[in-house]
């Protein structure tokens, strides 16, 4: 296997809003999904790209859950918790939830952890209220 590279949250802010150097991050990402390149992007930089994303761009919340879902899904992302990060995002177009929170949720389930917390959210979310 190739090495990794680890994606910065300019990078995906660059492909979504098409600005900058958009043509660079358009040849990375499509190197990235025919796994020429295997990248993994940590959560904290979704976390960074949906606030970034919704807050500073004003973008619609469920188009950018949607297109962070497709570049996470990439082939070449090779991230050890995807489909946690996955069901994360899911869990954020359902409910009002914050990425951390999610993140938090869909781990719980998804690898049947306990989740201890004060959170509301997290509760509700776990259906433990």
């Amino acid at each position: 296997m190739k090495n990794t590279v680890l994606i910065d949250t300019n990078l995906i802010i660059r492909l979504l809003v098409a600005d900058g150097e958009f043509e660079k991050a358009i040849k990375i990402f499509e190197k990235i999904e025919k796994a020429e390149l295997f990248a993994e992007i940590k959560p904290c930089v979704i976390v960074e790209a949906y606030f970034v994303m919704t807050k500073f761009y004003k973008f619609n919340k469920f188009e950018v859950i949607e297109d962070l879902k497709k570049i996470i899904s990439l082939d070449g992302v090779i991230n050890n918790e995807k489909t946690i990060i996955l069901e994360a995002l899911s869990i954020m177009e359902y409910k009002s939830i914050d990425f951390v929170d999610a993140l938090l949720c869909a781990e719980g389930k998804l690898k049947n952890k306990e989740v201890l917390t004060f959170d509301k959210d997290i509760k509700k979310c776990l259906n433990r209220v």
